[in-house]
């Protein structure tokens, strides 16, 4: 008898999971780790302004929001390279099987995006002014991320439109991008 009464009990857990979880939470997590490397090699990593290693390296970035990488040598011009997040395809399985709470979890842990690109591969080039150009980067660095960020903000009060959201990233990364 004690059997047949923990079935349904259990039951009711795993549904109760599977019903308070997203599915690109479960499937993919909230951050995402992205291959970094540079020729020259022991190029310095950052992300964000923080240190995160010299190349070859892995980075693990949150997946929620938007990130500059910026690989820099001394004696070579540093480079930045936007990874963005865009909406993934998990979401579309969140409406199937999950509904809006599945939804509504990955929307707020960040698994629902993937971010771009998934591999950082750069050939730095020669530069004898480094101190001015590696500022200048860090600076450049900054900038992104503030425009990205109030960017991202518009779109989620409301204030612009998904089309005018995407013509304003897509130009405001290009306009970053080196």
């Amino acid at each position: 008898m004690k059997k047949h009464a923990t079935l349904p009990v259990l039951f009711c857990i795993a549904s109760a999971s599977a019903l308070l979880s997203g599915c690109a939470t479960i499937v993919k997590g909230t951050t995402q780790i992205i291959p970094v490397s540079s020729d020259p090699t022991g190029a310095r990593v950052t992300v964000d302004n923080s240190p995160a290693g010299t190349t070859p390296t892995t980075v693990t970035l949150s997946r929620k929001q938007n990130h500059m990488v910026v690989i820099e040598k001394e004696g070579f011009t540093p480079e930045s390279i936007a990874v963005t997040k865009s909406m993934g395809g998990a979401v579309a399985g969140n409406i199937i099987a999950g509904g809006l709470i599945g939804w509504g979890v990955d929307a707020m842990t960040g698994a629902q995006y993937n971010l771009a690109p998934n591999t950082i591969s750069v050939r730095l080039s020669t530069k004898a002014d480094q101190p001015a150009v590696a500022s200048a980067a860090a600076n450049k660095t900054k900038e992104f991320i503030d425009e990205l960020n109030k960017l991202d903000a518009l779109l989620v009060d409301k204030k612009i439109s998904p089309e005018e959201y995407g013509k304003m990233r897509a130009s405001l990364i290009a306009k970053y991008q080196t």
